[in-house]
């Protein structure tokens, strides 16, 4: 399925992954009302709403989920809150990043340079031009319990504290459709990467790089289906080993 700006793939009953322009997010429609896992950049707001409104026309947004406080992910989340009253969820550790009490980020100084490979310039330009620079104003954001399940609409999951992209990134796995959405944990793909297929993003744009390299490992072992920030969803391998 395909809106203007966007592919949507459902990957389990009421779970369907959106590859976005530039980031993902995933949508939950397996109850009464609606919640999203993650959110794009600012300009992605009609790729977002679009997308919703194609899987689940009658359901009311309720809730936002937030795996970390970059603004590809969060970038939409203030123009939610004003039309949909949403609640707003992070990890306790994530959300002074989501308000932007602090701020880790990579910035226009860290890619200087990257600059001359195309590739970075070109990914740089749509990010700013996507909103990436601009103020993200999220006021209220409530905060997950890790390794606790939890039920939003109709789908439960367990948030996973996988601090090392961000302080308190978090991953949601939904163990009884075994799907777990990545977030940046564990990406597939990238404007900046010249690989295809499950990858780490480079140090550069972690935090702590070393933990973000120890979680990534764990993710490369599963058998589940993986739903990254940045990329196609990763499916179970074969008997082979392989991908699939």
């Amino acid at each position: 399925m395909r809106t203007r700006e966007t592919t949507i793939e459902e990957v389990g009953p009421g779970i369907y992954f959106v590859t976005g322009p530039a980031s993902n997010w995933t949508i939950l429609a397996g109850g009464d009302d609606v919640t999203l896992i993650d959110a794009g950049y600012p300009a992605d707001l009609d790729g977002v709403l679009e997308s919703i409104a194609s899987v689940a026309p009658r359901q009311p947004l309720r809730n936002v989920l937030v795996t970390h406080g970059h603004s590809d992910h969060i970038g939409t989340i203030p123009a939610l809150v004003e039309r949909h009253h949403v609640t707003v969820w992070a990890a306790a550790e994530e959300i002074p990043n989501v308000t932007r009490e602090e701020l880790h980020q990579i910035g226009v100084k860290d890619l200087l340079p990257k600059l001359i490979l195309p590739r970075y310039l070109v990914w740089m330009v749509h990010a700013v031009r996507s909103g990436g620079l601009a103020p993200i104003e999220i006021r209220s954001v409530s905060p997950l319990v890790p390794d606790a399940e939890v039920t939003f609409s109709g789908i439960p999951l367990v948030p996973r504290l996988t601090a090392g992209h961000t302080p308190g990134h978090l991953v949601f796995e939904m163990p009884e459709h075994g799907v777990m959405v990545t977030g940046d944990a564990l990406i597939s793909g990238h404007a900046t990467s010249l690989v295809s297929g499950p990858q780490e993003l480079p140090a550069m744009w972690h935090w702590d790089a070393e933990a973000a390299h120890a979680r990534a490992q764990t993710f490369r072992a599963t058998t589940n289906i993986l739903l990254p920030g940045h990329g196609p969803a990763v499916y179970p391998r074969d008997s082979a080993g392989r991908h699939a």
